[in-house]
């Protein structure tokens, strides 16, 4: 319990951190726009009570937000120095990652808290498939919750923020990218090249389907770049 507490402390901290970054808003106000713009210009051309053209553009949206966001969460602290007043708190490595990583997610529900509007709007002005709905947002959840461990994974990698986005967008990009490419591989390898992209897994859950395999994938992925975030700070001491 006093570990909890002590994560959520520092997650606490971070979180707020960011909330008062003017950099933030920034990020958010973009973010808002871009998803507003495309779930209204559809909603009123078409007059369809959907969240379709807000979902599909969302993981390319996603490598470019999450990063910005979450650039800054080790490479300020490498930078800074502050990451040896960090070592020195009743925290372990594993801990200070768990920490950081909360509070990015603290700050991603922040963002998609306020695309909620979405799917009240079409509420009130139509009969959505409110299952599918709540798939969408669970795949949206799934989504950036591993995006935002390649960005902490990224920021851990360098003391650079510039270099840190770069690093998070092209790491959230590949993954984005592979169920594109799958069709130009050869054919032994194009359904585990198709599975490795978030594509497939990010549409099953927003239809509503619910398939233990898309869970493992989000939940593997997102151990995986935590734990290599973990090894990378570790890394670092012995520099």
């Amino acid at each position: 319990m006093k570990k909890r507490n002590t994560i959520m402390t520092l997650a606490h901290k971070e979180l707020f951190t960011l909330l008062n970054a003017p950099a933030s808003y920034v990020i958010a106000v973009l973010f808002l726009i871009m998803t507003g713009w495309f779930f209204a210009s559809y909603l009123f051309q078409t007059n369809l009570s959907t969240l379709d053209t807000f979902l599909r553009p969302l993981p390319l949206v996603f490598t470019f937000v999450i990063p910005a966001f979450s650039m800054r969460t080790f490479s300020e602290e490498f930078k800074t120095g502050t990451i040896e007043y960090i070592a020195t708190l009743p925290l372990k490595d594993h801990e200070i990652v768990l920490g950081k990583y909360l509070s990015l997610l603290g700050f991603l529900g922040f963002l998609l808290g306020f695309t909620l509007l979405y799917p009240l709007i079409l509420l009130i002005v139509g009969r959505p498939d409110i299952g599918q709905m709540v798939g969408s947002y669970l795949a949206i959840v799934c989504l950036g919750s591993f995006f935002t461990s390649i960005g902490l994974w990224a920021s851990s990698m360098t003391r650079n923020q510039v270099v840190a986005f770069i690093i998070g967008f092209f790491g959230c990009f590949f993954f984005f990218l592979l169920s594109r490419i799958a069709d130009f591989a050869p054919n032994v390898l194009v359904a585990p090249i198709r599975w490795a992209g978030v594509d497939a897994h990010f549409d099953a859950l927003a239809r509503g389907v619910f398939d233990s395999r898309d869970i493992v994938y989000w939940g593997g992925g997102i151990i995986f770049f935590l734990s290599a975030t973990l090894v990378s700070i570790q890394s670092r001491r012995w520099r």
